[in-house]
């Protein structure tokens, strides 16, 4: 029965491919962090690809394709550190982080560039937090790691936003 499907977003396969509800992972685990960070790291790829095509300005077209570039490396080496630590990996952003890329897909030029930099400065703020706990806090030395490597990356786009948000009228 199709309406009997799982929520692909509260669940994902484990290494034998059994489904895990993530919702009821221990907080400040690896496990919570490689999730949030996987599913914003999906979301920020979708938004990079979508500010290259919808974008007003060239210089948010251009933190676009950086965006798209960064965060998907990011995912990738985040992908390896969850196989080799057995931690389950998301495969996609969640429901809510596809509403707004969805809502954002309706937007373009100018109108586009004034509700994607806020965002974008409000994501990041909200990733720089979560990924500095991580590098101090987290109980696994490769999910710390990840952590502290990523965040210059994500002070950068943050900066970047903020650059881009001084000179927009």
């Amino acid at each position: 029965d199709a309406n009997m499907a799982p929520n692909p977003n509260a669940t994902m396969p484990d290494s034998n491919n059994n489904k895990m509800d993530v919702s009821v992972l221990p907080p400040g685990t690896a496990n919570e962090f490689v999730t949030k960070a996987g599913e914003g790291g999906f979301m920020e790829v979708a938004m990079g690809k979508l500010a290259q095509s919808n974008g007003g300005s060239n210089d948010v077209k251009v933190y676009g394709k950086m965006l798209e570039t960064d965060h998907g490396n990011a995912n990738n080496k985040l992908k390896e550190i969850a196989a080799a630590e057995k931690i389950s990996m998301p495969v996609a952003a969640t429901k809510e982080q596809t509403m707004h890329v969805n809502e954002m897909q309706s937007k373009t030029g100018a109108d586009f560039d004034k509700m994607f930099i806020p965002m974008m400065i409000e994501d990041h703020e909200k990733d720089i937090s979560e990924f500095k706990k991580a590098a101090t806090d987290n109980s696994n030395p490769k999910v710390k790691d990840f952590a502290a490597k990523t965040l210059p990356t994500l002070k950068k786009h943050l900066d970047r936003a903020k650059m881009i948000k001084s000179k927009m009228k």
